[in-house]
């Protein structure tokens, strides 16, 4: 009898599974190929096809660079003065410390581009190859996920909410479905976790479990793993004094295989010209925590239910609690910047925490077991849909702090985004300024932009001048620029130095209909709304007449 109950059991742990890894996988794989690399991906992209050939990822190839989109952290006369010599460009940013000497790129670790060379060498490099892997570590998030909340839990209910929720979070998909590392440190913080866990429940290979998952994390995304790192050696050192050797063992093991990757990347002389205040960074980071991961007075529900509750069954939510609410700090604390990028990894911990309070405070209301299954999936059904539970704590955000204005319907602005992103079509400024110069521009024609450079660098042949860094825009060592593309929505260029470039030859515009958006499949919240604005004009696309 307890054979079959065990079978059972597990054939409806299969069922459940499966239907959400599908529903997952539609979300993340329909139509991934459908749109054009935006300047984020294709930068991923780039340095991906140039680890390949060189061996290291070069932001330099000899003809184009590719640069830390920084605004904040260039002085405009400086970039007038190094946009006629490339060399004097190159030296800049070796010296301010975002490339190595050789111009190997040392802003993000290389993991993301050993994935993405590794798709190249097999499917070729096209858009759909270059996204591929990062979708499939989106998918494995949403299994692993359901695998730890089952395994440590054996409550199936949490695992099916907690995989399903994490499926629905709009923004999470869109950003799993980007060419960059988003995917993939969601991916090592859910397998940090569940090799802790299996550490501490003194399961065989635990250790070597944690500390591998944790080292391949560090690779793909050097930023987001310390406050979960500190969070989680803090509650191993919860033990009796004789036993301390323990975590200091193996928390010295994990620091001696991380020295040399530390060393080389040189993360303590990193360059971070912070934009606003911190307090201005932390009220954006807390908005968007709150609008588009896990509710505040779910976030608070959960800490009260974790921290109250004895034994090892909380132990799960608790360090969810705890890494959520850390990261609330760190990331106004270390980033340049507060996008929702720099937290989109703490989705899964944000799920399973929402799935988990829905079914504790149900159990404490109700007594009917399947009563208190429907009420749980009613609650999160709400929280993955509407934005009912996240409106008291936006009261608690300055109005300044908001990154987009609500779009004014019933349903959660990031499923609305989601949605039309996925299975539905918008202009992309890329494909057509891409296509149509695919078929007029020599190979050898220098092409001028003055935003969204990286992905004609990967699409086409030509060399690429402008940009943020407003690379080569004045130089004449090189025959002058036979096309022009101005994005006139973009205010983080340096204007002065296209104008005076512009103004040196006589251009005609193209009829070209590509609209003046500041970026192409960009998946930040507050990206969203310059996709729905009414009557963009044509960017500018010229070309020179002598």
């Amino acid at each position: 009898m307890a054979i079959v109950v065990h079978s059972v059991g597990r054939m409806k742990s299969a069922l459940a599974a499966t239907a959400v890894v599908s529903f997952a996988a539609l979300l993340l794989f329909f139509d991934l190929g459908g749109k054009y690399l935006w300047q984020d991906e294709a930068a991923t992209a780039v340095l991906a096809r140039r680890l390949v050939r060189f061996g290291t990822p070069r932001a330099y190839d000899g003809v184009n660079l590719i640069s830390l989109d920084h605004f904040a952290a260039e002085d405009e006369a400086e970039a007038a003065a190094r946009a006629g010599d490339p060399r004097a460009a190159v030296n800049y940013y070796i010296s301010r410390g975002d490339l190595k000497a050789d111009t190997t790129w040392k802003w993000q670790p290389w993991g993301q581009f050993v994935v993405a060379g590794g798709s190249f060498l097999a499917f070729g490099e096209s858009t759909w190859p270059a996204r591929f892997p990062f979708a499939m570590a989106g998918l494995a998030t949403v299994i692993v996920l359901f695998h730890l909340v089952w395994r440590e839990s054996g409550d199936l209910s949490w695992a099916v909410l907690s995989a399903t929720l994490l499926s629905c979070n709009g923004y999470w998909i869109l950003h799993c479905r980007q060419c960059r590392y988003y995917s993939l440190t969601s991916l090592g913080l859910v397998l940090t976790l569940a090799g802790y866990i299996r550490w501490q429940n003194g399961k065989r290979g635990g250790a070597a479990s944690f500390v591998s998952a944790a080292w391949l994390w560090f690779q793909m995304d050097y930023g987001t793993i310390w406050p979960v790192l500190a969070i989680l050696f803090a509650d191993a050192c919860r033990v009796p004094p004789r036993q301390l050797w323990r975590p200091v063992l193996v928390g010295l093991l994990l620091g001696l295989s991380l020295a040399p990757f530390v060393f080389y990347y040189e993360l303590w002389g990193r360059m971070s010209v912070a934009t606003g205040t911190w307090a201005t960074r932390f009220a954006r980071t807390v908005f968007d925590t709150n609008a588009f991961l896990v509710p505040l007075p779910v976030l608070a529900a959960a800490g009260w239910l974790s921290f109250s509750a004895k034994g090892e069954r909380s132990r799960l939510p608790r360090l969810a609690v705890l890494c959520v609410a850390a990261l609330q700090v760190w990331v106004p604390s270390v980033a340049p910047a507060a996008f929702f990028r720099y937290q989109v990894a703490i989705a899964p911990l944000a799920a399973l925490l929402t799935a988990w309070t829905a079914l504790r405070l149900v159990e404490r209301l109700f007594a009917g077991r399947r009563l208190r299954l429907w009420l749980a999936a009613a609650i999160t059904s709400a929280i993955a849909l509407t934005p009912l539970l996240s409106a008291p704590g936006a009261v608690l955000v300055p109005r300044s702090a908001w990154p987009v204005p609500t779009l004014g319907t019933p349903f959660r602005d990031d499923l609305v985004h989601m949605l039309s992103e996925v299975f539905g079509s918008r202009p992309d400024p890329n494909a057509v300024v891409i296509s149509w110069l695919a078929q007029h521009a020599r190979p050898e024609d220098e092409i001028l932009v003055n935003y969204e450079d990286v992905p004609l660098m990967f699409y086409l042949p030509n060399p690429v001048r402008g940009g943020i860094a407003a690379f080569r825009v004045t130089d004449d060592r090189r025959a002058a620029p036979r096309f022009a593309i101005l994005r006139r929505s973009v205010s983080f260029v340096h204007w002065s130095v296209f104008r005076r470039e512009l103004a040196r030859h006589d251009w005609v515009q193209v009829p070209l209909h590509a609209p003046d958006l500041p970026w192409g499949n960009n998946p930040d919240p507050g990206a969203q709304p310059t996709y729905y604005a009414p009557k963009v004009p044509d960017l500018l696309l010229l070309e020179r007449r002598n």
